[in-house]
């Protein structure tokens, strides 16, 4: 597999810049009904809560960082029928994570080995919410 690494530190008018460094990255994702939300990211897809303030739900699983807020009114993603967000999550087996989501009735598509080196399957959340989780494929 051919691999280009990228620089740390963009080269800006022939100098050498330092960059911020990003530490930690969270997802937020507008809900309708937050109960049910939050009930399906915990059941379903083994998240933790973390916190629960103010119309907010605060989860992980992994470092897979997920907020979920209640915010009524709004056009669901079940509604929008494009694919320009789609949250991914790289893991260790995501055979053992597909048959775990597939017991607990998600809606996931079957894992495929693609051409730049990763098993892949997505997950469509009762939000419309699109997930996508990914495991390297050891080279052969």
């Amino acid at each position: 597999m051919d691999v280009t690494l990228r620089s740390a530190s963009p080269m800006l008018d022939g100098r050498q810049h330092k960059m911020a460094t990003i530490l930690e990255n969270l997802t937020i994702l507008a809900v309708e009904d937050i109960e049910a939300s939050r009930t399906f990211y915990i059941d379903k897809m083994g998240f933790n809560e973390y916190l629960r303030v103010n119309g907010w739900s605060f989860l992980d699983r992994g470092s897979l960082n997920l907020r979920i807020g209640h915010c009524p009114g709004i056009v669901p993603m079940t509604k929008c029928q494009d694919h320009s967000l789609i949250i991914q999550a790289n893991v260790d087996d995501a055979n053992e994570l597909y048959k775990e989501f597939k017991s607990k009735g998600v809606d996931v598509s079957t894992p495929e080995d693609k051409p730049w080196g990763y098993r892949e399957f997505g997950v469509v959340t009762p939000d419309g919410h699109r997930f996508l989780f990914t495991e390297a494929l050891r080279d052969q």
